[in-house]
Parts: C-alpha cells; sequence; structure tokens
C-alpha cells in the first residue's frame, strides 16, 4: 500500500494548479480525479480533461511507492481545511485513500490508477524559451483572443515560430494583441503555426511562471510545453488563422506619446458613466491634450482630460472602453505611442520605445 508525507504548502500549491484542469462535469469519473503516482523515489500528481494534462513533480516522502486517483475537488477541500501541519497520505483496500494530519483521520473513495490515461512527455527534438518571457508574451495578448464558440479558431493564442523570430497573437475580430521576442532555440528551420486553447495557456502561465527554461514540443495536434517539474500538454485547435500582419496599418499619422498610469485612471473612471449597451468612450485630441468623455441617458455623462507627454495632431475618435483599459492595462511600460489616422481607422497601441508589443483597437461610430 502506497504511503506519503508531505508538507501542507507543497501538496495544496500543486493540487491548486491540477484542480481547474480536473472538470468537474466530465462523463467519465476518472477525468474527474488527480492522478497520484510515487514511483522511483519521485512523487507525481497529475490532471487530464483529455483536452488538456498536467503533471507535476511534488516534494514530499514515499514511506511505500504506489498509485491511486482520486477525487481533485474534494482532496483540494480537504487539503485546504488542514491545519499547517504533516500530512500522511495513504492507501487502504478497495481503492481507498485515507488522509492524516493532525487529529483528524479523512477517508476518500479512489478508483484504481490503470483507468487513468496514458500522458505523452517531451519525446525527440524541442525548442526551449525562457518560462518568465512566456509568461509575459502570453500576458500582454491573451485579453483580445475571443471567447465566443462560433469562431472556435480564434478561441486560443496563434503561435506564428519563425526561423526570425516567435510571434504570439490573439484577436477576436475587433482587437488584435501582438508579443515578440527572438526566436526559439534552437530556431525552427521552417515557419510554424499552430492556435493553442484558451485553458491551455491559462494553465501555462500558472505552471511555469517561475521556469528559467521551458522546452517546447510538437508532437502530431499536440503541444507539450515543460520544465524540470511539470508537464503541460494541449490539444490544438484546427483551423486557419487569420492573415493578422495585414490588417495592422502603416499609415497612421498622429502619433501621441501618453503615461500609462494617468490615461488608465482617466479611462477607467470616465468609464463608470459609458452607455452600458455600447461601453462607446470618446476621445478627442487637440492642442496637446486628450479629453476622455462618456455618457449614457440614464446615467449622465463624464470627461477628464490627459496631457500628451509628445506628439501632436486634432482627432476625434470612439472606443469600446473595455477594449482601450484592457489594452492599455497589459502595457508593460511608463509610457505608451498611440497611433492614430481618422475616426474611422483602426488605432494601434505600443509601448515607447519597445516594438515587441502592439495592439490594434478597431474604432466605434461616433456619437454626434
Amino acid at each position: 500500500m502506497m504511503q506519503l508525507i508531505f508538507t501542507k504548502e507543497d501538496l495544496f500549491r500543486c493540487i491548486q494548479v491540477l484542480q481547474s484542469v480536473a472538470a468537474g462535469r466530465n462523463t467519465l469519473p476518472i477525468l474527474s480525479n488527480v492522478l497520484i503516482r510515487a514511483t522511483n523515489g519521485q512523487i507525481e500528481i497529475a490532471a487530464t480533461d483529455l483536452e488538456v494534462s498536467i503533471q507535476t513533480v511534488v516534494p514530499g516522502t514515499i514511506v511505500d511507492e504506489g498509485a491511486i486517483t482520486v477525487s481533485a475537488r474534494k482532496l483540494s477541500e480537504i487539503v485546504r481545511e488542514l491545519p499547517d501541519q504533516e500530512i500522511r497520505l495513504s492507501t487502504t483496500a478497495n481503492d481507498r485513500i485515507e488522509i492524516t494530519c493532525g487529529e483528524g483521520v479523512y477517508k476518500i473513495i479512489g478508483l484504481p490508477d490503470d483507468e487513468f490515461p496514458a500522458l505523452p512527455s517531451i519525446s525527440g527534438a524541442f525548442f526551449t524559451i525562457d518560462g518568465e518571457l512566456l509568461c509575459s508574451m502570453i500576458d500582454k495578448t491573451e485579453f483580445s483572443a475571443s471567447t465566443e464558440e462560433t469562431r472556435y479558431f480564434l478561441n486560443g493564442l496563434y503561435f506564428d515560430l519563425t526561423p526570425e523570430i516567435t510571434q504570439i497573437v490573439a484577436t477576436d475580430g475587433r482587437r488584435l494583441a501582438v508579443a515578440s521576442s527572438d526566436a526559439l532555440i534552437p530556431p525552427p528551420q521552417e515557419p510554424i503555426g499552430i492556435i493553442v486553447p484558451l485553458k491551455a495557456v491559462r494553465e501555462i502561465t500558472k505552471t511555469f511562471a517561475e521556469s528559467a527554461e521551458v522546452k517546447v514540443c510538437l508532437l502530431e495536434n499536440q503541444i507539450v510545453f515543460a520544465d524540470d517539474d511539470s508537464t503541460l500538454t494541449s490539444r490544438l485547435v484546427e483551423g486557419e488563422y487569420p492573415k493578422y500582419q495585414q490588417i495592422i496599418p502603416s499609415d497612421n499619422e498622429v502619433h501621441l506619446t501618453l503615461n500609462v498610469d494617468k490615461m488608465l485612471g482617466g479611462l477607467r473612471r470616465v468609464a463608470l458613466l459609458s452607455n452600458p449597451k455600447t461601453y462607446s468612450i470618446r476621445l478627442d485630441v487637440q492642442d496637446g491634450k486628450v479629453r476622455i468623455s462618456a455618457k449614457a441617458p440614464e446615467l449622465g455623462e463624464a470627461y477628464e482630460t490627459v496631457d500628451v507627454e509628445s506628439g501632436d495632431g486634432e482627432i476625434q475618435i470612439a472606443f469600446d472602453a473595455r477594449f482601450l483599459v484592457e489594452a492599455v492595462g497589459h502595457i508593460q511600460a511608463e509610457d505608451f505611442r498611440l497611433e492614430l489616422k481618422d475616426s474611422l481607422s483602426a488605432a494601434v497601441l505600443k509601448p515607447a520605445g519597445d516594438d515587441g508589443h502592439l495592439c490594434l483597437i478597431m474604432p466605434m461610430r461616433l456619437d454626434s
């Protein structure tokens, strides 16, 4: 019978990462469980919903090796409430698991580990990328991905991997975000374009936030990310991603440099009185200032003025306030460039002095 000893912190941190993958509405009961396996001097816990899977090594002491699966939700609930003491976990007869901590004993019915799906691992050739860089590129783009099921190929991030550059892209058809960095190591010999679903993308940032280096391996219709402790596998989204480079304008003549915090604060406050049906917010650029305004017949109106740090021009343009707030809020710099053409053309936002991140937003109709 398997016997393991953990600290509460180590066990709970691991279960938290895995719990969102072990979905609660699966038709197969085994997919609501996590696999706990102790073998070759290592304790591994894994979860899968057949679309995304994560397996991670958790620190602990192995008294006796073995394996079992147990409800991810119930295990998480119990461990969360336990005192901050040593947790002893052991299997008993009839696929049950017994958790002992302090004066408490908790017994959960499990399922045998041989019913758990086999999980892929890194095999053959792989690329590497800095873990912090990978998570930063995802953070700069993920907010622009579509969550509507009608255009399923937009429900993920597009990884555009070429011998010269690595780009991660998201769009919902009304806005676009692109993050760029140097090519993977080693650089791919031919361009690779793949769509990674949003569920997997969100797990990547949780799993590899502190990883010095992440290995990336492409299998047939799957992608595998791994560091020394964790492996995340995701099925790829099938479909043709839009030719996003073609919609990025190169002739926006009005270039303004604005302070991120001042603009973001003004946008958030004025947006509180935008029309809840349209969320329309208006920018009037004139005399080195941007006037942010919004009005809603049943609520009232608001405006604020923000100084332009540099640049000039005159323009009136309206946007969905939510899109503008998210785009400015994800710029990782003190100042940003706002590039405009006219009230009907897409606006481009970039961190000042950095071409590695770009957001594009389509305007809304100006109210008279």
